[in-house]
């Protein structure tokens, strides 16, 4: 579906090589050692896994909350390129761990607010997505590498515009 998962021997470097390519220089203080570094990097593709995670639930319950059917397909786009960045996020730990991703309990996101107040938040919390993307991309050196991440980035921030159009249509 995705060309990185496709050809992943001919794209994408040997894990070793992939691991020499960390862009450290940028993103580790001075006092952190390589292998903070990498540990660092890999807990943010975690993390970025249960974001995703959380998120898709998260859209797929604000899909139930409206009824006009525009807004449900924007919603259920969002759903649905949020669970394709996790599996982007797992195919990026399994090639930096060598392993796969175990996804444990994770807290979902509750919907505290009306409709307004929750597409309010989600525009923020889209943008810090796209933000914390930007960072993750910027450590690594290798170019397949970066595609990967490109791609949720990207959609983060087309989030962040179609959630707000629809914050906008509510208020």
């Amino acid at each position: 579906m995705y060309p990185y998962f496709s050809n992943k021997d001919e794209q994408i470097k040997k894990l070793d090589t992939v691991k020499e390519n960390l862009n450290s220089d940028n993103y580790k203080d001075e006092n952190m050692e390589e292998e903070d570094f990498r540990r660092y990097i890999i807990e943010s593709v975690e993390e970025a896994i249960k974001d995703e995670e959380r998120d898709t639930k998260y859209y797929q319950k604000m899909y139930n909350m409206v009824s006009d059917e525009n807004d449900k397909s924007i919603l259920r786009q969002i759903y649905l390129d949020e669970m394709k960045h996790k599996k982007i996020f797992m195919e990026l730990y399994r090639i930096l761990t060598g392993e796969e991703f175990v996804m444990g309990q994770i807290e979902d996101k509750e919907i505290e607010g009306s409709l307004k107040d929750e597409l309010y938040n989600s525009i923020q919390s889209e943008l810090e997505g796209a933000e914390f993307y930007r960072m993750l991309m910027s450590a690594f050196l290798d170019l397949p590498i970066r595609d990967m991440i490109y791609e949720p980035l990207m959609d983060e921030q087309k989030h962040a515009l179609l959630v707000s159009n629809l914050y906008n249509k509510y208020k």
